[in-house]
Parts: C-alpha cells; sequence; structure tokens
C-alpha cells in the first residue's frame, strides 16, 4: 500500500548529533542528505542542490504499528499474568519476563500454563509473528515463519521538497521542554528538534504473499495497525503533544468506529 503520511504535530524521531554546542538542540531527528533538482525530485547523479532533510526510518513504523498491536490483542497482558504465575519459580527458566517483543517464546509458556482465552492468545501470537517476525534465536526451529510485512524508509514527497527549496516552510523546529524541581521549582530546559506540522512523507509497505496464510487477514491486521497508529503517537514525546500524524487514505475516517470493526472482524477470523 502507498499513501501520503501528513505530520499534523511535530514529530521528533530521534537521531544522533556529531556534535554538541551550548545552547544547541539537544536532541535532533534522523536526517540523510541527498541532491535535488529544482522541481523538488532527487537527483541521483549527484548535481543539483544539496540538502539535508528528516525522513522516518521503516523501523520506527514497524516497531510502533508491532507495539499497538501487540497491546490491542491483549498480549501485553497475558505477558504480565504469565509473569505472576511464574515469579516464584526457581529455575530462571521457567520464568517469564514481561514486556519484550511477542515471540515464540511466549507461545511456549502460554501452553504450558491455564491462561483464560488461551487458545485466542496463540492465535493472535502466531499473527503478531507472521506479520513482523521475531529476532535470530528467539524462534521456533521446527516451524519457521518468513515476515511478510515490510516497511519502507519513508522520505519527503516531492511536493514538501519543493516547498522547502522556495523558502516556503522549514523543514525542522526547535521545541523547548522544561522540567521543574517540585521542591526548588527551578527549570531545566531542553530543546527538542522536531518535524513541523503540515510535512508530508510517502508512506509505502509491502506484504509478501507466499499463499499459505488468510491473506485478507494479514491485509485486516496491517490496516488495523495503520488505524491505532493515527489514533496514537508516533515517534518521542507523543504524551507531550508530539507525533500526531494521518494517513491520506484514512484522513475522512472514523478511527473508532473502524478500529471496532477490524477488530470484530479480525476475531471472527482467528
Amino acid at each position: 500500500m502507498q499513501t501520503k503520511l501528513r505530520v499534523i504535530t511535530g514529530l521528533h524521531i530521534g537521531g544522533s548529533d556529531d556534535t554538541m554546542q551550548i545552547g544547541g538542540i539537544d536532541s535532533a531527528v534522523v536526517k540523510r542528505e541527498i541532491f535535488t533538482n529544482d522541481d523538488g525530485s532527487i537527483n541521483y547523479d549527484g548535481k543539483g542542490k544539496k540538502i539535508t532533510e528528516p525522513y522516518i526510518p521503516g523501523s520506527s513504523l514497524k516497531g510502533k504499528v508491532r507495539s499497538l498491536l501487540e497491546h490491542s490483542f491483549g498480549l501485553i497482558l497475558a505477558q504480565k499474568e504469565l509473569e505472576l504465575k511464574t515469579k516464584n519459580e526457581q529455575n530462571k527458566k521457567d520464568k517469564f519476563e514481561a514486556g519484550k517483543v511477542i515471540d515464540s517464546s511466549f507461545i511456549s509458556f502460554v501452553n504450558k500454563h491455564n491462561l483464560q482465552n488461551k487458545d485466542k492468545f496463540i492465535k493472535k501470537a502466531n499473527l503478531i509473528i507472521t506479520l513482523f517476525g521475531e529476532s535470530a534465536g528467539s524462534g521456533d526451529t521446527n516451524n519457521i515463519k518468513i515476515t511478510r510485512a515490510i516497511f519502507r524508509d519513508t522520505f519527503l514527497t516531492t511536493a514538501s521538497r519543493k516547498l522547502y527549496l522556495d523558502n516556503k516552510i522549514k523543514l525542522s523546529e526547535e521545541k523547548a521542554e522544561n522540567t521543574i524541581n517540585r521542591v526548588t521549582v527551578m527549570a531545566n530546559p531542553r530543546f527538542m528538534e522536531r518535524v513541523p506540522s503540515g510535512i508530508e512523507f510517502d508512506f509505502e509497505y509491502v506484504l509478501r504473499d507466499f499463499g499459505d496464510e488468510n491473506k485478507q487477514l494479514l491485509e485486516d491486521t496491517m490496516i488495523l495497525g495503520l488505524l491505532l497508529l493515527q489514533n496514537d503517537a508516533l515517534g518521542g514525546g507523543g504524551s507531550r503533544g508530539n507525533g500526531k500524524i494521518e494517513f491520506e487514505n484514512f484522513k475522512d475516517k472514523d478511527l473508532k468506529t473502524e478500529i471496532k470493526s477490524l477488530m470484530d472482524t479480525i476475531e471472527a477470523s482467528l
């Protein structure tokens, strides 16, 4: 699927700074250097104007969508229940630690313990693993699943880049945040770099089809993840106003209704 991702409130996905200057930005956004033509298109021959522009790593999108789906499926609560059930086990291998990504070890522990809705948790966990994969060494070698979802790095649209070249918009802004000591009432200011509201990116994900899975179920789950993301926040500082985004395909959707409808459809398909 391809669509535009629009920044509604300032977006911060952290990069790294080679140098830190007094009074400068404490936390910069991730950027890349490119050559661009006058119309905003990229010049891959190293000609044109060299600019530094922000982008959204595919790993950031994939990680947030996966996390939101794991929460919405109740898998994180199930992890906490498993942790409580196994906390008194003497053997470390028999203990479960909540907070990790859902993988085959979670399914193994669910199978060993009498969790309510056990079968549903296993099916949902398998759906997550099928879509997003799992780290090396944590998988079930007897039932290897190839990751289906590919999230591309998300770059500026040609139109947004052209507006920047014409000096009509900026590609970054500073936001000052203060930590206040409750006793001394002293402020500790911190400056964060953000991608400003209104900037648009070309978003794309690919869903591999190997003909051995319920394709519609995978598609529905991916769309649910994107709707959950639009209803939540991307990047850092989401609880402080950062990171509200909008997908062009979903801009007129009633998110609450659409999310509930897709959740019901997925539940019925499992």
